[in-house]
């Protein structure tokens, strides 16, 4: 189930949220489903998902790991779980893992990076 997530479990799924983050901001959430660290992240993700009005793409890093690996090559961000990278304008702007992935350090990042687009 995906819940508040958009599913990015195929390339052309992350080709996609690249080119959503050209018109808005995008984060993309890696998500390890055998750590407890990453299960609390991804309840904050849902708050964030639900909350905000971007869209969240979920990558589950033991199902899709191609797409993982895709999206740290595509980046140069090297991959960490629980992670977050915000996207604008298909580049990383911010990205952070474990313990620091809370929907308050993302809404900071998204204040942060809209008033530098600005």
């Amino acid at each position: 189930m995906s819940g508040p997530f958009r599913p990015l479990t195929s390339e052309s799924e992350w080709d996609d949220a690249r080119t959503a983050s050209e018109d808005a901001p995008v984060i993309i959430f890696k998500h390890s489903n055998a750590c407890p660290v990453s299960a609390q992240a991804q309840g904050e993700m849902a708050q964030l998902a639900e909350d905000a009005d971007l869209p969240v793409y979920r990558v589950v890093v033991q199902e899709h790991r191609s797409v993982s690996n895709a999206v740290e090559a595509d980046l140069d961000v090297r991959h960490e779980t629980p992670q977050v990278i915000l996207l604008r304008d298909r580049r990383p702007v911010f990205d952070t893992s474990h313990f620091e992935v809370t929907a308050d350090t993302i809404r900071d990042a998204l204040s942060s990076s809209s008033a530098s687009a600005d």
